[in-house]
């Protein structure tokens, strides 16, 4: 087994140990098998854009990926693929998770 072969079979097996660890500050994260998005610009207010950026900030997200999250639960929802109490689960399951990361921060 080569140097690379070895510091390769090393390091999945230390992905693999610590799998719930978080992505690396930097590290970029791809979606195999996705096709590319394609950007859609919308207009907010300066008032909409704080608050969007508020929340983001808050949930440590960038304020597209929150406003995405927001736009495909709608979608959804009117698919029919899910009923607006699911939606509202989810919109609670984020908030928690940020609140989580919030105290987590503040404990260390």
């Amino acid at each position: 087994m080569s140097d690379v072969e070895r510091l390769l079979a090393a390091e999945a097996a230390a992905a693999e140990a610590n799998i719930d660890a978080p992505v690396p500050e930097g590290a970029k994260v791809t979606r195999p098998n996705r096709a590319r998005s394609v950007p859609y610009s919308i207009r907010l207010n300066p008032e909409e854009l704080a608050a969007v950026q508020e929340l983001a900030t808050q949930a440590q997200i960038p304020p597209s990926t929150l406003i995405r999250s927001w736009v495909l639960d709608r979608l959804r929802v009117e698919r029919g693929e899910i009923g607006d109490a699911e939606a509202e689960l989810h919109a609670a399951q984020r908030h928690l998770a940020v609140l989580e990361r919030h105290l987590s921060h503040r404990a260390s």
